[in-house]
């Protein structure tokens, strides 16, 4: 298990499972809620981890970022703090298997920004999402209106985002913000049966293949399959 002051991480079986856990909001003390080279090093430590559920404790994913510290932050550090959790979301953005964010109750702001670096959101019926900095003289500081325009539209986010909306877990549906709605009020065990079901029968060889071509073609990378199909051919045949 990897453990910060914000978050812990622990894998069942090929299932990672990271979690914000700071009080009854999970407010974001620190905007890089884990370390990017200690997470990289124990997703390296896991070889056989082929999925990442991201989650809160308690009854909230999180709040986003602590806004009584919001005064005092200027002059602090704050660019480099901010850029450095950027790097850990694209860095979540980038990584070569399955990821997904299991959404229960608040999801707002940086919040917000965390889940939609994964490839997936699953939210329990009463969420509410939203990126909601413009009502505290503020705006998205960790690359979440690029990511919520990618996500739902030049539009949506436009007006998402300036008018402070919160959108309920049907509404989020509805925008495409997220992927389903959870059957249970606690949507990590759905959360985590989804991916599994993404992964059954699968190598990892396979899974990083397809999810690493992606997002390198994505990226604008020319021919990102090149070798791919050998690289999977060469496992099946020495088994």
């Amino acid at each position: 298990m990897l453990r910060s002051n914000l978050s812990e991480l622990c894998a069942e079986d090929n299932i990672a499972v990271l979690t914000i856990d700071n009080g009854p909001k999970n407010l974001l003390t620190e905007p890089e809620f884990i370390d990017r080279k200690e997470l990289l090093d124990w997703l390296d430590a896991n070889p056989q981890v082929g999925a990442l559920v991201i989650t809160g404790r308690g009854k909230h994913f999180s709040h986003g970022a602590d806004v009584s510290l919001f005064g005092s932050a200027e002059g602090s550090g704050l660019s480099e703090k901010l850029e450095n959790a950027r790097e850990l979301l694209r860095t979540i953005e980038r990584l070569p298997i399955v990821t997904a964010a299991a959404i229960n109750g608040g999801c707002f702001g940086g919040g917000l920004e965390i889940a939609m670096s994964c490839q997936f959101r699953i939210a329990s019926p009463k969420s509410r999402l939203g990126l909601t900095e413009v009502m505290h003289g503020v705006v998205p500081g960790m690359g979440g209106m690029e990511k919520l325009s990618r996500i739902v539209g030049k539009e949506k986010a436009i007006r998402m985002i300036l008018g402070c909306e919160m959108l309920s877990a049907e509404s989020a549906l509805e925008a495409g913000l997220i992927t389903k709605i959870s059957d249970e009020k606690d949507s990590l065990e759905e959360t985590k049966a989804f991916v599994k079901d993404l992964l059954e029968g699968k190598s990892i060889t396979q899974i990083k293949a397809v999810i690493d071509t992606i997002n390198r073609g994505l990226a604008g990378e020319e021919d990102p399959s090149k070798g791919r199909f050998e690289e999977t051919l060469a496992e099946v045949s020495g088994r």
